[in-house]
């Protein structure tokens, strides 16, 4: 048996990752950006075959790109099919954006050593 902290909800919209016009999406979208989105803003060119490190992936079921909602759609069905998407690799998806999202803020910061977002803490 397989242990899994989703939601019932939350399972009930993953169902939606398989289907065509969801994969059709997908595709369009990473025809149009093929290289992590994150990966590229600190120097590094990512095609899903490195870490975000910049060294090779080395485990072959985590090369590929996450066509990833920049907001979370939370089981919304406009969001899901309409929202925006950007792309990232796997390393940036499931450890710095997961972690954004739990969080609530980024913590970017500007020149001035200042976070950027809003949102943090700092700015409140």
């Amino acid at each position: 048996m397989r242990y899994d902290r989703r939601s019932a909800e939350a399972e009930e919209y993953r169902k939606r990752y398989k289907t065509a016009r969801w994969r059709k999406r997908r595709a369009a979208h990473l025809q149009q950006e093929p290289l992590c989105r994150m990966c590229s803003a600190a120097g590094l060119v990512n095609d899903g075959s490195r870490k975000m490190d910049g060294s090779l992936q080395d485990n072959p079921r985590r090369r590929f790109l996450v066509a990833d909602h920049i907001n979370p759609h939370k089981g919304d069905a406009y969001k899901f099919y309409l929202g925006k998407l950007q792309t990232l690799c796997p390393d940036h998806h499931d450890i710095v954006k997961q972690a954004e999202e739990r969080r609530g803020f980024v913590c970017d910061a500007g020149e001035d050593g200042w976070p950027t977002d809003p949102m943090h803490p700092a700015n409140r």
